[in-house]
């Protein structure tokens, strides 16, 4: 059985930690707002340039069209009394209408970044400036965590352990509890068509999908303090 972080059964061998906010910046807006999350079932994410073979990069700088989907997590270090063996940042991914399917001979590289701001400070009404997603981007978003190859449509996992265990070691001094999903794959080009895309379940956008959670193992040290604070409530309840 998997525990919610914020609910009520903290004595189960996983914990998952819900998504807070999510939400994808784009340019393809052509206008503000430049971040998008209310009403739509997907959030989006794309390489630098998606038309990158089309227009030879006419539309501007490498990374100026790819969209960026951003997750900040309900995290509390205090759950945890050490570092913790696993975790998992889990999400259902979908294919957009359009673009190019990925498929096991031509994959979709996706990458779950840290980040070392707030994705909120993002300002949804300017694409250039400190504020905009083009210049946080540029400067907030740090080191892959992980890179997966999306061959279709379902739930994918990207190891995320080291960057939970930072947050747990240092709260949120350094990292805002946040994950940066980009089509990047380091420095190396994407092996999948430049015009494809593709999407996360968005938490408040009615896709019927898995929205983005953590799927945390503790340490047996911290699963014998959530199973005692799990007792003592119960007893506190009688």
């Amino acid at each position: 059985m998997l525990a919610v972080l914020s609910g009520t059964d903290l004595a189960s061998a996983d914990t998952i930690v819900e998504v807070e906010h999510d939400f994808f910046t784009t340019a393809w807006a052509f206008g503000a707002p430049y971040v998008r999350d209310d009403g739509r079932p997907t959030l989006g994410v794309s390489t630098p340039d998606p038309f990158l073979n089309s227009n030879g990069g006419a539309n501007g700088p490498v990374g100026l069209w790819e969209e960026t989907t951003y997750f900040t997590f309900d995290f509390d270090p205090g759950a945890f009394s050490g570092p913790v063996p696993s975790a998992v940042l889990q999400v259902e991914t979908f294919l957009r209408p359009f673009g190019t399917i990925p498929s096991a001979t031509d994959p979709f590289g996706i990458s779950a970044h840290r980040v070392t701001g707030d994705p909120l400070s993002i300002d949804p009404s300017v694409s250039t400036g400190t504020d905009s997603f083009f210049e946080f981007k540029s400067t907030e978003i740090g080191a892959a965590e992980d890179t997966v190859f999306v061959t279709g449509e379902g739930i994918y996992e990207w190891d995320v352990t080291d960057l939970v265990n930072e947050w747990i070691l240092n709260g949120d001094v350094n990292f805002d509890y946040s994950i940066a999903m980009t089509g990047r794959i380091g420095n190396l080009p994407d092996t999948a068509s430049s015009g494809f895309f593709h999407a996360f379940a968005n938490s408040g956008g009615g896709s019927g999908g898995l929205p983005a959670q953590l799927v945390i193992v503790p340490a047996p040290a911290t699963l014998a303090m959530l199973a005692t604070g799990s007792l003592l409530a119960r007893r506190r309840r009688r």
